[in-house]
């Protein structure tokens, strides 16, 4: 006599691996994604923190080479010192911002990315046209927003090109005589650190409506 098999529980456990299959890529590429939009958070928050820390900077190198500009005969060494010190900073805080800018950048290309796997495997098609509308929306914010963060960024090394070049040119001669003869670039430097306060004001309102709108 034949002995019986059942074949119920074998096709029950095939069926299920075979869900599991198709599942698990669906919930790997959702978790992908809520961890590219933290990432993303956080680094347009560093972005944000260090861009401030940038001017916060700037405006102690320019107070700086202000007070060498109106130093008398025995405070311009000490003071000159202060300025070089604080142009370093400058240089560090600018190295720090523009390598922010790029990663955030970087990160929001690789989450968009991710976004766009996780409504390619939706099946609901208006959750998937709702996601695909919001998706649009946050990328050209993001990239509104990197394009405002390349611009600064391409402003920063021409300024401190010409730092270098003041103090460089200050260092060869301390005298009241030679810093007299720096008073034009001296008050352009200024004028320009402004001029660059002013357009980072704007950029930092941008980074901080973008963070506040950045899906959690």
């Amino acid at each position: 006599m034949a002995t019986y098999r059942p074949v119920g529980r074998p096709l029950i456990t095939a069926f299920c691996s075979l869900a599991l299959t198709f599942a698990v890529p669906r919930v790997g590429a959702a978790t992908d994604t809520f961890k590219q939009s933290a990432e993303l958070g956080k680094r347009t928050a560093k972005t944000s923190e260090d861009v401030a820390k940038y001017v916060t900077q700037l405006d102690k190198t320019e107070q700086a080479l202000s007070s060498v500009s109106q130093a008398q005969d025995k405070d311009i060494k000490k003071r000159y010192e202060s300025f070089s010190k604080e142009v370093s900073k400058l240089e560090d805080a600018q190295k720090h911002a523009t390598s922010d800018i790029d990663e955030m950048r970087s990160t929001g290309t690789e989450y968009f990315s991710s976004w766009d796997t996780s409504i390619a495997q939706m099946s609901d098609p208006e959750l998937k046209q709702a996601s695909t509308e919001r998706r649009s929306k946050v990328m050209k914010d993001h990239d509104d927003l990197a394009a405002a963060l390349n611009d600064i960024a391409s402003q920063l090394q021409p300024f401190m090109s010409n730092l270098h070049d003041l103090k460089t040119f200050l260092e060869t001669d301390l005298s009241p005589a030679n810093i007299g003869k720096a008073s034009e670039r001296i008050q352009k430097s200024q004028a320009d650190a402004q001029a660059l306060e002013d357009k980072i004001a704007g950029v930092q309102a941008t980074l901080r409506q973008f963070l506040s709108e950045t899906p959690k």
